[in-house]
């Protein structure tokens, strides 16, 4: 077996991937990144492979699946050589499959790509170890936040469960960073080499500037910008946004508004709402301080608020809000409960 799956599993792996994972399982692939560099590698070539076969699960291909697992457990126990041979690429209608059923515990069409990036994985894994993986670099976070600075001196704050690979130097035209989750750039200023980040497939293309980038895969991509100015792009679909303005990348268009400086605020820890109703200031609660604060009734939902926190405990400023509101506050195990019949509409 191959010493960097030591505590870990294919399977699991392949669950981490496909983010169905559960929140024990996604600490578990977190603690064994986090016990070596060569484990964090890894991952990233395994996510690379993963991304480009993910559209395998739409095929019907059948496959040979334990064949294909013990392929790739072979491969992975062979020690890296020196000097690598060039490996010419498989012409496709030369990869013979023999229809075999088994059983497996997740979905067919998530094992079919499963599959498929494993033996993607069997041809090309020492090439990628021999051209440039060791250059790429991650960095990721489960239940906390990070802050990095760069090789270009940008630097980047991680909200929680996301991560950011980056090269160790960024020597060529484009300064070019791959986001999964949430996290705030204050790019370098650097005219000769645009910065930009891949998120879920869309483009944030900036030269430099500061903005706010929400990329988790289960929800559409948006931009928050708060200093210079971006360029978001999906496909033939481009918008430039400019201090102020925000957008959301949806699946046939990128709809723009005006940016919510509450996004920011797991990292600023300043909330800021005029005029806001409930719903929107207990969404911002909960993204800020990663907590479950639920409404017991939707008469209070539209009850509106002007008001200001800087830096308070969670505690501390949900009891200004349901003092201020009229609202009882109550918390059960760890979830937060705002309760009552009715509210004082203080604008």
């Amino acid at each position: 077996m191959n010493p960097s799956h030591e505590h870990i599993s294919e399977e699991l792996l392949a669950r981490y991937l496909a983010e169905t994972a559960s929140e024990q399982e996604i600490e578990h692939v977190n603690l064994w990144l986090a016990q070596s560099p060569l484990h964090e590698r890894e991952l990233a070539t395994y996510r690379l492979i993963w991304d480009h076969s993910a559209h395998a699960a739409k095929t019907n291909i059948p496959v040979d699946t334990d064949a294909a697992w013990n392929k790739m457990k072979l491969k992975m126990a062979k020690p890296t050589p020196a000097t690598l041979p060039e490996i010419p690429k498989p012409a496709a209608r030369e990869i013979e499959f023999t229809p075999k059923t088994i059983q497996r515990k997740l979905p067919l069409s998530l094992w079919a790509a499963a599959i498929v990036a494993l033996i993607l994985l069997s041809f090309g894994w020492f090439y990628f170890q021999s051209n440039g993986s060791d250059d790429q670099q991650r960095i990721a976070t489960a239940n906390n936040t990070s802050e990095k600075v760069l090789p270009d001196g940008t630097k980047v704050f991680l909200n929680y469960n996301s991560s950011l690979t980056y090269p160790a130097n960024f020597d060529g035209d484009l300064r070019t960073v791959s986001l999964q989750g949430e996290a705030f750039f204050d790019v370098k200023p650097d005219a000769a080499h645009p910065f930009v980040i891949d998120a879920n497939g869309t483009e944030i293309r900036v030269l430099g500037t500061s903005f706010n980038v929400k990329a988790y895969q289960k929800s559409p991509v948006r931009v928050d910008v708060s200093t210079g100015k971006v360029q978001v792009s999906k496909a033939s679909k481009r918008i430039q946004l400019v201090k102020g303005q925000g957008a959301e990348v949806l699946a046939d268009t990128i709809r723009s508004f005006e940016a919510n400086m509450n996004v920011l605020s797991y990292r600023t820890q300043v909330y800021d709402f005029t005029a806001a109703d409930l719903n929107e200031i207990i969404a911002s609660i909960r993204d800020g301080y990663h907590v479950d604060v639920r409404l017991s009734n939707q008469q209070i939902a539209q009850c509106r608020l002007t008001i200001r926190f800087e830096k308070e405990p969670v505690d501390a400023t949900l009891s200004v809000i349901a003092e201020t509101l009229d609202l009882d506050l109550r918390k059960e195990g760890k979830t937060y409960w705002l309760d009552g019949n009715g509210c004082q509409q203080n604008l």
